[in-house]
């Protein structure tokens, strides 16, 4: 019998039971429903290998290569401290040809790398079937717990399981951690059913070790004082740290907490304005915030109101289930809980895609078992019909029509089952929970609206980049105009900006950094492949194939043009090389590799400004070219990066990271005076001189993070 068959007859026991006609024939209904359900699972299981396993199986073109990258990285022994840096990463994928497309790993935590190192061994394509293969077992072990925890018998518990088709289909063919997080989360339920909530605390921790939004499950275990799960939890979180802190090292997880961590919370990571997206934060970013090339006509440009409805939206999510986690034990309102706390985390998650949903599997499996039992059968039909909703592929017209109904759903499945438990609510001081509500809200409201409160401050400035790149940087002066990189749908590429007409260089491999200047006639740029070489464009000829010069990347080019200053790379630790930009001599090593130099700046003398030490908490360094002589600019206080030098060489720009976001300075070095022309909560990088009065930088402010634009800003004398 299907699920919508048996509600329907459970519905109607008790007027059965008085017909006898209608109770002669609820054998031939239950036959036939049986007949409708194999039928239904058939196709499913042949939707699920032909739509899911077979084009998984078949290509890499997926987000897997992110996860197996980093884990390749690691086994090849090159540092991951700049993991969380586009082209690095990038740069890192082309030298090992591990996938012929984009990739990027943040805002992944560097402990989700632990899953993919038993498959380093193999190619990535060999290493992702592998990890279909464990995919399907986890997944049939997350069934196996379900059935022992629920009275489902197992055609459900699958036709439930293949019902989730479009979340499902994604994590399968694009290699993802969802079906790995439904396993941990069945093992956690079915460990608390069974009592070991020590266990249960341990699950949750390595889930949230995957991807950061499980670790809202602490709530439960807080308010219900649940203390051994909770002391499970930290105790596996705390060991699951120290593993990957003793395998990937104390840097990567610094850059994580001081930058990723904070940048998270802003979630706009791709995307940010698109409603298929399904979040609360893309709704209300939708509406209220205006983004002149993605969001150009909000329904009301006010950051205010979107801080408030995002901290109100929050609120009410995670109070309606503190409150509904405060009943009396009625009969399943443990299973409720549970099958409660996954759309919960789904909801507050600060990023969020369709695979997400696969966690939804264990929601409803366990929350229809509970309410059949209760006898509230019209709740689980319209739970059913939720999930379907949730989780089936809409059409293109319909979901253009309809482009929340996944967030429409989910809220729906969340509503229902608070719902559910409201029943049992023990009647708590309605004025507290009101009171400490709009505390929360406030503070949320307030903390909201300090991560927008500034986002417009460079959209006057914006450079209009005709194109369909997903970001615009390195952006340096020419003659005519602007030379930067985009990050375009299948590489990185390096186009000329010239009286309002974009074109696109010609190169091999991704373009992944630039230098230019507008006194000069040559563009220089990075062309990755298994090695990065330096390539050097005439700018009169723009129409042919660039000239090949030396390995190298990170190329910059003195004001004057005299001077060719760039990064040499092995093994993941750069050294830093100058030579005359017209010169057919080898380049000079001036900065050696036991500095870690990460960005340069070179004057027209040849002395070379560098952006140096650790990831997490780079300084400046000054490299005078007639003595050689290596110096440390310490009045340059905090985390610096990003250097460019004036053309009259009287003023440096360059960034300083402050509450996980790089803001652009400029100081002048004779007086020791800074100017802070950035103050928002996002990243401003790569800035350059056009002349002694304005620069050009790059800015993700409203983008998403990472995902930069390029603006043109004046700078007071």
């Amino acid at each position: 019998m299907n699920l919508a068959t048996e509600i329907g007859v459970r519905a109607k026991s008790s007027e059965i039971e008085e017909v006898p006609a209608i109770q002669a024939s609820a054998p031939n209904i239950l036959k036939w429903s049986a007949v409708v359900e194999w039928c239904i699972l058939a196709i499913l299981v042949v939707g699920f290998i032909g739509f899911a396993i077979v084009p998984g199986w078949r290509s890499l073109r997926s987000e897997f290569p992110n996860y197996y990258l980093a884990a390749e990285l690691y086994h090849q022994g090159i540092p991951l401290d700049r993991v969380y840096e586009w082209t690095w990463f990038q740069r890192q994928n082309d030298q090992l040809q591990v996938h012929d497309g984009l990739v990027s790993f943040a805002p992944n935590p560097p402990s989700s790398i632990l899953p993919l190192l038993p498959f380093t061994g193999l190619k990535p394509l060999a290493a992702k079937r592998a990890w279909i293969v464990s995919n399907l077992v986890l997944l049939a072990l997350s069934l196996l717990a379900l059935r022992r925890t629920t009275q489902l018998s197992w055609r459900r518990v699958i036709l439930i399981t293949l019902l989730c088709t479009l979340p499902l289909r994604i994590d399968f063919m694009y290699g993802r951690y969802y079906v790995l997080i439904l396993f941990l989360v069945c093992a956690a339920h079915y460990a608390s059913i069974r009592n070991s909530h020590w266990s249960a605390g341990v699950a949750w921790s390595a889930a949230a070790a995957m991807k950061l939004f499980p670790a809202i499950s602490i709530i439960l275990f807080i308010q219900k004082r649940n203390w051994r799960a909770l002391a499970g939890f930290l105790i596996g979180a705390i060991t699951l740290w120290v593993i990957s802190l003793s395998l990937f090292g104390t840097e990567v997880h610094r850059v994580f907490l001081k930058e990723v961590l904070s940048q998270a919370s802003r979630g706009d990571w791709l995307g940010p304005y698109v409603l298929s997206q399904n979040s609360f934060i893309t709704l209300w970013s939708h509406l209220f915030l205006l983004e002149p090339e993605l969001n150009p006509s909000p329904l009301i440009d006010s950051p205010l109101l979107y801080s408030a409805m995002l901290a109100i939206t929050v609120t009410v999510l995670l109070f309606a289930f503190l409150r509904s986690v405060a009943v009396k034990e009625l009969p399943r309102a443990t299973a409720l809980r549970w099958a409660a706390l996954v759309p919960l985390l789904l909801l507050l998650s600060t990023t969020s895609a369709v695979d997400y949903s696969c966690l939804l599997i264990f929601t409803m499996i366990v929350a229809s078992d509970a309410l059949l039992a209760m006898g509230n059968s019209k709740k689980a039909l319209a739970l059913l019909v939720l999930y379907v909703v949730a989780c089936a592929p809409m059409p293109e017209k319909l979901s253009h029509w309809f482009p929340l109904s996944r967030l429409v759903a989910t809220t729906g499945i969340y509503g229902l089952l608070i719902h559910s438990l409201a029943a049992g609510r023990r009647q708590l001081p309605a004025p507290l929970w009101v009171t400490l509500g709009l505390i929360f809200a406030a503070v949320l409201t307030f903390y909201n609206f300090e991560s927008v409160r500034n986002r417009a401050e460079s959209f006057g400035g914006r450079v209009a980049t005709p194109g369909n790149a997903y970001r615009y940087a390195d952006p340096v002066p020419i003659t005519d105009g602007i030379a930067f990189t985009g990050m375009e749908p299948s590489k990185y590429a390096v186009s000329i900006l010239t009286r309002g007409n974009v074109r696109d260089l010609p190169t091999s491999g991704d373009a992944l950094s630039i230098a230019a200047s507008a006194a000069s006639n040559v563009l220089y740029a990075e062309q990755a492949g298994r090695t990065s070489t330096l390539v050097r464009f005439p700018l009169a000829r723009l129409g042919t194939y660039p000239e090949t010069l030396f390995e190298g990347q990170e190329p910059a080019l003195s004001p004057n043009g005299k001077w060719l200053a760039f990064i040499r790379e092995q093994q993941g630790i750069g050294i830093v090389e100058l030579m005359p930009s017209y010169s057919h001599e080898s380049p000079q090593t001036v900065l050696s590799a036991s500095y870690h130099p990460l960005d340069v700046a070179v004057t027209d003398d040849g002395d070379v400004i560098a952006a140096s030490g650790r990831v997490s908490n780079p300084h400046m360094l000054l490299v005078r070219h007639e003595t050689g002589n290596v110096s440390e600019l310490r009045e340059f206080g905090g985390s610096v990066r990003y250097p460019s030098i004036s053309p009259d060489g009287k003023r440096l720009a360059f960034v300083r990271r402050a509450r996980g976001s790089w803001r652009l300075f400029v100081r002048t070095l004779a007086t020791g005076e800074e100017r802070q022309l950035t103050r928002a909560s996002c990243n401003a990088t790569s800035p350059s001189w056009v002349d002694l009065r304005t620069l050009l930088y790059a800015t993700d402010c409203g983008r998403g993070v990472g995902l930069s634009a390029i603006v043109r800003t004046a700078v007071p004398n």
